[in-house]
Parts: structure tokens; sequence; C-alpha cells
């Protein structure tokens, strides 16, 4: 009796084990001839909506779109859906503009009635940002411009700092689907000197400093402060304006900041098709940090445009003033180049490179439809202008190199560095397969 139970017992046991390899080997199957969950997933690579800011002068304001079907809608707007521009270069007025994402930045260019000229890249923020430029003088009707282009509110905080010391930082809500203009001269009252960090803390904002100057009825000019994302020790200002009126040769001056906690040593060296030097009035600087200092100088060159190269032992960030006539303008620092495209409207450039290995494959169309392609290598500095307005151009780098446009007429002028308003992102989506549909 006790040898028939211990024989069923076993019989069961292996009945058991059976059962579970089958399970087992089952289980494989499944997994080996099911569709992977990797296999269920789309990436998709796609552009975000940019924002240009609305008509900050008392004159003509456009953006610059890729065409006529370029699809846009005006902030705020009663509906969320975007429809075609029709027009190529959008007229500007009390409302900023949101433009569906695509490869080549807009711009948005502004000209008043003395013939001033500014232009900004219309961007989405990374949400930290520095604005080198700008004043709160009385002279200074400039102001920071934060666009929310999102559906819930936004919230950016403003540190100033001064030529005496940072101040404390301005805390901004934007209501949703709106724009606020914060005048500089609230922020940092009397100061001429000043930098900006703008940190965006929640929501959609697009941040952009705009200079506006005047003294009585006499307009100054006007100019946008393209930002840089970080300090740097190692900064290249791509194309600075040397144009003057007459004979007057422009005055310049570099406006620079050590945010850090340590005194700064910097190096200095200008390059152009005249040849490179090092600027006496910059090159071996010592600057102490936490304060803003302007340091006029007087470039030996020739050229109409030419690059700064400056090198510090602390990270720094740094811009350059040129005034001249009755406007003027700053020039920024640029990322290294990879690749950069924009919609410039129809305006004529002049592109600069600086760079030890200088290799640049441009394409372009012209506004008078006709495409362009050239090859531009150089070693430290090389220029190129087209013959005819720029509807839309690309660059793409090859070398190690880095480039800003410059935009002007007569004595008006303005810049803007070869970076994207917006880097492409990638999403994921899932993909309908009706094999992992499993029916009880």
């Amino acid at each position: 009796m006790r040898t028939r139970l211990i024989t069923q017992i076993k019989r069961t046991i292996d009945r058991v084990t059976l059962i579970s390899i089958a399970t087992i080997i089952g289980a494989v199957l499944i997994v080996v001839t099911t569709p992977q969950i990797t296999a269920q997933i789309k990436t998709v690579a796609k552009y975000p909506a940019t924002a240009c800011p609305s008509n900050l002068s008392d004159a003509t304001a456009v953006a610059t779109l890729t065409n006529s079907k370029a699809l846009v809608r005006e902030i705020p707007a009663k509906s969320a859906k975007l429809s075609s521009a029709k027009v190529a270069n959008y007229a500007l007025g009390t409302n900023p503009l949101l433009i569906d994402g695509n490869a080549n930045s807009s711009l948005a260019v502004i000209k008043n009635s003395s013939g001033a000229l500014a232009t900004g890249i219309c961007t989405i923020s990374t949400g930290d940002q520095w604005f080198v430029g700008g004043s709160g003088t009385v002279l200074s009707r400039g102001s920071i411009v934060i666009v929310n282009s999102g559906l819930s509110a936004a919230t950016v905080d403003l540190l100033p700092f001064t030529s005496k010391a940072a101040l404390a930082a301005v805390t901004q809500v934007v209501k949703p689907n709106s724009q606020l203009k914060v005048p500089i001269d609230s922020l940092a009252p009397g100061e001429d000197s000043i930098v900006i960090h703008a940190i965006t803390r929640s929501g959609r904002a697009s941040t952009y400093l705009f200079d506006d100057r005047h003294k009585g009825l006499h307009q100054l000019g006007v100019d946008f402060v393209s930002p840089v994302s970080s300090p740097t020790t190692h900064l290249v200002i791509p194309a600075i304006s040397n144009v003057g009126i007459g004979k007057s040769a422009p005055t310049q001056s570099l406006r620079v900041l050590i945010p850090g906690a340590i005194d700064a040593s910097i190096k200095a060296n200008i390059y152009s098709t005249d040849g490179s030097f090092a600027p006496i009035e910059i090159d071996g600087k010592n600057i102490k940090h936490g304060q803003v200092f302007d340091l006029p100088f007087k470039p030996v060159v020739n050229a109409k445009n030419y690059s700064l190269v400056i090198d510090s032992d602390q990270p720094l960030v740094a811009a350059v003033l040129t005034v001249a006539g009755s406007d003027f303008t700053w020039a920024t620092g640029a990322p290294q180049l990879i690749n950069a495209g924009f919609n410039l409207g129809g305006l004529t450039p002049s592109v600069e490179f600086v760079g030890a290995n200088i290799s640049v494959q441009m394409s372009w169309l012209d506004i008078n439809g006709r495409t362009g392609s050239q090859s531009l290598t150089a070693s430290d500095f090389a220029t190129w202008t087209p013959k005819n307005g720029i509807a839309r151009i690309n660059f793409k780098s090859n070398g190690k190199s880095y480039g800003a446009i410059i935009f002007g007429n007569g004595f008006a002028r303005a810049s803007i560095p070869m970076t994207s308003g917006a880097s492409l992102e990638n999403s994921a989506l899932p993909a309908t397969d009706a094999r992992v549909i499993s029916r009880g």
C-alpha cells in the first residue's frame, strides 16, 4: 500500500514537471514569435513651433517665413489652429506670431522711421539665456519681451548684473497665449552697463531683449540683443560691423561680465581680411568678477567687418556694441557651426566665418527664384556676399568654424549669430499591430 502511494506521488511529480517544461517552452515561443515592443514604436523627428515678438518699434516689422504657405497664428488667438500665412514676409503688428516648426529659422526684422535696423531670430527659449546688451538710462526705451505661446502660465526669472553688482532676481509670470514687455530701466534703473540672465522656470516662453534708444524726439537706433546659452572660456564673436559714416569711424566697445566668484584674465585677437592682431585695449586685461565692464577699443582694420575671439581663464559672457550715425548694433557670441538655415526675406547679407579650419557648404534660393550653392574654405577668416537678395539659405560646416550674418544699408546695421531658433526634437509614437492583441 505504501509502495503504491509512493509510485502515484512520483507519477504526479513527473506530470507536473512535464507540464512546467511545456509551459516554459510555450512562453519562449510566444516571446520569440511575438513582435517586440520596440518594433511597435515609431520615432518622429520634428522642429517645434517658434514665436516672433510683436512690432516693438514705431515703424515696420516683418517675420520672414519659408514661403507663403507657412502655417502661422497670431498670439493671442481664439483658436489654436494654424493657417496659411499667404505671404512670405508677414507684417507684424501689436501681436506676436507663432510659426509652425521648420528647418530654417525665421527672423523678426524691424526698421524704424529713421532707417535704423534690428534683426532677431524667432525662437523657442532654451530655458537659460544670457543677454549682454541694453541700457537702463533715461535714453532707453528697451525691454525684455517674453512671448508665452503655451496654454499654461510661464514663469521667467530675470537676474540683472550692473557695473556695480548683481541685483536681486525679478520673477515674471506671463499669462497663457500672451506677451509681456518688461522695461529694462525697471530692472536696472539708471544703469548703462547691464547684462540680464533669463531663466525659464516653467511654460513655453520665448524671451528677447530689444534695445531701443531715444534722446528726446531724436532716435538713436534699435537692435535685438541675441542671447548666448552659457558663459564660456572661449568666446567667438564672428561678425562685427566696422562701417562708419563718411570718413568717421564707428564707436565700438566690448561689454564683458565674469559671473563667477573669481576674477579673470583675458586674451583677445581680431581677425579680418586685413589679417589678425591683438587689440591693446582688450588683450591682457584683468576683469573683476560680478561686475559689468564696457571697454572702448579702436580696431586698426580697413575691412567692413571683422571677428573677435576672446580666451579667458574664467567663464565669461561678452558682446560688442557698434555705434554709427543714428543706429547701433550688438554683435554677440556664436556656437561652433554645424548646420544652420535661415529665412532671410529678401535681405542681402554679408556672411562672416572665423576659425582655424573653415570649410562650409552654402546653398540658397534668391528673391528671383534662382537656386545657388558654393563651397567656402579658408583659414582664420572668410567673408561672402551674394549678388542678389536671399529668400532662404543653408549652411553645413565640415570643419571647425563659427559664423554670423550682418545685414545693412548705409549706416544701418544688424547681425545674427549662426544658431538655430529651434533644435530638431524626437518623439515616440505607438504603432498599431493586430498581432499583439490576445483574446480570452
